[in-house]
């Protein structure tokens, strides 16, 4: 009897074993993209390899010191390429697996939390900001010289696209610019009641809905979620995104564990502006900014793009419903507001729910198409996704002043790989 019974506990704890190892199989398989050749998903391999000769070109003209370009399509990675150095000095080659500081990158992740949350109906869109933050009642527009009550309050679908009479102070020179940069919103000794304090003594710098000003109206979505859920946006984002959607190196800042895979930045020349070592990403931020506070990879990165043009799912898993990705995804702008411009006109482009959105073809970006959302972070980090051709494309560099030359030097080459369109 005791020689059957010591049979069974090794038969079960061998099934154990096994079951583990399964189970960790498992996981690993679906929280990675599959890889795929050209072929496979209807693309030219002799042309896609024209984006490495692209970037390499400006490797040579010291336009940047490294990159990571992604290409997917139908769900499968066919280009994943690292080019040049990730820090000059010590001549680390640049990793696939390299972290970044993705800046504006952050908003879309953010503006998908709010969408989360709009699901679920602990927000709704149309309902004025200052019904979830009660700090922002008051808010007054600046208009010739004098303060005037808003025509109408800004909503939370003002927040998601930009039109709510936010700016960023960064980008002109008004006498509430000076303001903004004055009240310095986005000091790292903030936390989210100080941030939200300075913005409720500050004026709107017009009507809402009656201008599309690119602003700080992603960092009050992070307020916002995190007053919602009742969560730091840092740990909501974690629990919502980072962890079902396979995102383990995204983040708001870079453990130690990990700092020898974090991109240098330059400036103008190459000239370092930021390594590792130096980074305030080393440690944990007091204030969670929406708007611009995230590093990742392009892997991960990746994997929510994919999510997006998978209707709201990956790994077998529902983050978003489809129809708060159409909404996203759409041009929400309409006229005055239309189009939209950071310094420039940018015609043909409108704005989604946390997406630029192409609406026409325009020479402002010739090879862009109609439906493509996208957007960008100021140190030259680069996505689009057009949902017709079941592509998404990630450049990654650490370079400033913020310029185009991989997406708009790319863009063209890739599309122009596509030989085969979608099957029905």
């Amino acid at each position: 009897m005791n020689i059957t019974i010591e049979k069974m506990k090794t038969r079960l704890r061998l099934i154990c074993i096994l079951c583990l190892v399964a189970g960790s199989i498992g996981v690993k398989g679906a929280g990675r993209l599959p890889f795929a050749t050209a072929e496979e998903v209807g693309m030219d391999p002799s042309k896609l390899r024209k984006v490495k000769q692209a970037v390499g070109e400006h490797l040579d003209q010291d336009h940047l010191a490294g990159a990571v370009t992604m290409v997917l399509r139908q769900g499968k990675i066919v280009s994943l390429e690292a080019h040049g150095w990730q820090d000059l000095d010590s001549r680390r080659p640049m990793q696939t697996d390299t972290l970044f500081r993705i800046y504006s990158m952050t908003k879309p992740i953010v503006s998908a939390g709010v969408m989360m949350l709009v699901e679920k109906g602990e927000i709704k869109l149309d309902k004025p900001i200052a019904d979830y933050l009660p700090e922002l009642e008051d808010l007054q527009v600046y208009q010739s010289g004098s303060l005037t009550a808003p025509k109408r309050p800004p909503s939370v679908r003002d927040l998601l696209r930009h039109t709510a009479g936010f700016t960023y102070g960064l980008f002109g020179d008004s006498m509430v610019d000076r303001q903004y940069r004055q009240a310095r919103l986005l000091d790292e000794a903030n936390d989210s009641k100080t941030f939200l304090d300075k913005v409720a003594k500050l004026p709107l710098v017009y009507h809402p809905g009656s201008q599309w000003v690119y602003s700080i109206s992603v960092d009050l979505q992070g307020v916002l979620i995190e007053r919602a859920s009742g969560k730091s946006l840092d740990r909501y984002l974690r629990e919502h995104f980072f962890e079902p959607l396979e995102m383990p190196d995204t983040g708001f800042y870079v453990p130690p564990e990990k700092r020898h895979r974090f991109a240098t930045y330059y400036g103008e020349g190459l000239e370092s502006v930021e390594s590792n070592e130096q980074s305030a990403y080393r440690f944990p931020p007091r204030f969670f900014s929406g708007g611009g506070g995230l590093v990742s990879t392009v892997e991960d990165y990746a994997h929510f793009l994919q999510m997006l043009l998978n209707e709201g799912k990956l790994f077998g898993r529902r983050i978003l419903k489809k129809a708060s990705i159409e909404e996203m995804t759409r041009n929400q702008l309409e006229e005055p507001a239309f189009p939209i411009g950071i310094g420039d006109r940018r015609d043909g482009f409108g704005f989604g729910l946390g997406f630029s959105v192409v609406t026409a073809p325009s020479g402002y970006d010739p090879d862009a198409r109609v439906g493509e959302y996208g957007w960008g972070g100021i140190a030259s980090t680069h996505f689009w996704v057009s949902p017709d051709d079941a592509l998404a494309v990630i450049t990654m560099e650490q370079t400033q002043p913020y310029n185009w030359n991989l997406e708009r030097g790319l863009k063209g080459i890739i599309y122009g790989a596509i030989k085969k369109p979608l099957t029905p």
